[in-house]
This record gives structure tokens, sequence and C-alpha cells, in this order.
């Protein structure tokens, strides 16, 4: 899918706006890793986001998400997931993207260290550039058969099927749109509610495996 979402100033002023109000905002950045908005591929898988595997506890400032992973089908991806938050790698990163009824995004190492005002300023200049960051390696795209209902987490990555690394997105409604062309490998058993309060700029405290 040759799709990804469009740089513009305006969306970045709404995604501050939106952060000075203390409500979700919808950032426009260069994220070369980030699914696009706007519906284009036909689905073509069939397969529900239905789960069985490890379970993930993703602990926020706005509190705690439980992810069932579909280790099944998708081991490839979730097994990535589970070598980067078993390092410690997601933790202290911050939520990047919020598009409302679309997408919660998070995962890049870009974001760590800085501070709410210090990411905002960021997605305006694009400095450092928010949303291409990744773990120094990227995986295939895995083709899961699973679909972009409500609540599934899936992998963000550029243009090119095989770039995703490290950045990952929930989805806040269903996004059928997305289906066949990014990998969905779980989804959101406990803490929706937390998802759909997130906000750009909120911290991953930590993300454990927490069932195997």
């Amino acid at each position: 899918m040759s799709r990804r979402p469009p740089i513009a100033v305006t969306a970045a002023l709404l995604a501050l706006l939106g952060l000075v109000a203390g409500c979700s905002g919808a950032p426009a950045n260069t994220a070369s890793q980030a699914p696009g908005s706007a519906a284009a591929t036909v689905a073509t898988t069939s397969t529900p986001a239905a789960v069985k595997g490890p379970e993930v506890t993703i602990t926020t400032e706005k509190g705690v998400i439980v992810v069932t992973l579909n280790a099944e089908k998708a081991p490839v991806t979730s097994a990535n997931f589970i070598k980067l938050a078993t390092s410690g790698f997601y933790d202290g990163l911050r939520v990047h993207r919020v598009d409302p009824g679309f997408v919660v995004q998070a995962g890049d190492p870009l974001t760590k260290g800085l501070s709410r005002s210090a990411l905002v300023e960021a997605l305006t200049t694009h400095t450092p550039p928010v949303g291409t960051g990744g773990p120094g390696w990227t995986i295939p795209l895995e083709q899961t058969g699973l679909l972009h209902e409500r609540g599934v987490i899936a992998m963000a990555r550029s243009d090119a099927p095989d770039s995703a690394g490290s950045q990952f997105y929930i989805t806040l409604d269903a996004a059928h749109s997305l289906d066949g062309s990014y990998a969905v490998f779980g989804a959101v058993t406990q803490g929706m509610d937390v998802v759909d309060a997130l906000a750009v700029g909120d911290k991953i405290v930590s993300i454990a495996v927490t069932k195997d």
C-alpha cells in the first residue's frame, strides 16, 4: 500500500491545540511508518482478529492496556514485539500520533527523552523527525489474515512493505481499508477505555509480557 499520512502544518497546529485543550490531537509528521487514513485499498483478508497467545501489558500514564497477541497467525510479528518489549525498548517512549476514530500510534525511539511540549514541537518542525524511528532492523510484512477491527494492534511501516520495525498502532474503530496491507498481530482484551483516552505526548511507562 502506497498510502501515507499527509504532511500538513495545519494538522500539526491542530495537534498542538488539542494538547493545550487536554484532548487528543491528530498530529501530522514526516512519519515513514504510519498507516494512511484515506480509504484506498480493498480488503483481501477474511479472518477476524481472534486472539490466542501471549499476553502483554502496556502501562501508560493514563492506565493499563492488556493485549493478547495472536502468535499462531502472526508468529514473526509477535516475536519481534515480544523481543522489543522484554528488552525494555518501549519503556519511556511517548505516543506520537492520535488520529481520532482511526488509530493511536507509538513505538518511535526518537520520542524517548522528549517532554510533551518538545514532542509537539518536533511534530511541527520535524526535528527530530518523529515518526521515522525504529530499532535498527525491519521485519517482513506478515500476511496474518487478521482484520482491522476496533481495538486491534498492528505494525506501522513506510510505503515499503517490509519496513516495519518497532512502531505499532491500535485502532480506535474498524479500519478495513488497511486489511492485508499492515500486519495485525493481536487485540486489546482489557483497557480499551485507556486507549480511547490516550493523547499525543502520553508516555508508555513499560510494556511487559505478563503471560506466555
